[in-house]
């Protein structure tokens, strides 16, 4: 979903899960915890946040998967939400975000899926390893202080960093490539210590569509 940052699973039971998100919501990241009610039998997912970022008071729905025949389906997103204190200025910008967080997860969920139904072979997954001859919170607080690495690795030309939400980082690097070019990114980093930072591309350099990790 383009607007998720990060999503990570709290707890998990009996067709009932609780899930802790970081998303953008009209251009400003946010996180919220809800819990859901899966229901493979009658294909609806129930969702309800426990605890919103304001300015939401309270917001919940469904997912609705209407079969059509053998390889069709409808898919049906429904809202109900309500903004703190019934402000009517943050009820638009609720009623903004929710109409094009909606539209957009929604075109995602159709692409992803008749993506994974024709395997095109787009997508692709690796990862890296290194010992590391110092603490866990040493390296941590490394990929943590992105803010100096112009300073600290060499093919970072230039580095912005913000963090108006203590864990929840915006990053802009121009980073130089082999030929000397440059190009730059802006990502949102999801920071959870001293054992992870998820992040996700949201301006990305040619040729990628997605890049997260």
């Amino acid at each position: 979903f383009p607007p998720t940052i990060y999503a990570e699973q709290v707890e998990a039971g009996d067709g009932e899960e609780r899930i802790r998100i970081w998303a953008t919501a009209n251009g400003t990241a946010k996180s919220w915890t809800s819990r859901r009610t899966l229901d493979p039998r009658q294909f609806t997912i129930t969702f309800r946040q426990e605890v919103s970022a304001p300015p939401v008071a309270a917001t919940g729905g469904t997912w609705k998967i209407e079969p059509l025949s053998a390889t069709r389906c409808r898919i049906r997103l429904l809202h109900d939400y309500r903004a703190i204190d019934d402000d009517p200025d943050a009820l638009r910008w609720i009623d903004e975000a929710v109409d094009r967080n909606s539209r957009s997860e929604l075109a995602a969920l159709r692409a992803n899926v008749e993506a994974v139904v024709a395997d095109d072979g787009l997508s692709f997954s690796f990862e890296d390893t290194v010992r590391v001859d110092g603490s866990a919170k040493d390296v941590y607080d490394f990929i943590n202080e992105a803010g100096a690495w112009e300073q600290r690795l060499p093919h970072v030309a230039r580095v912005t960093l913000t963090e108006a939400t203590p864990g929840l980082q915006e990053l802009e690097m121009e980073t130089r490539a082999r030929d000397g070019s440059t190009h730059t990114t802006r990502s949102y980093r999801v920071t959870l210590p001293y054992h992870r930072i998820a992040y996700k591309q949201v301006t990305l350099p040619a040729l990628m569509t997605l890049h997260t990790g």
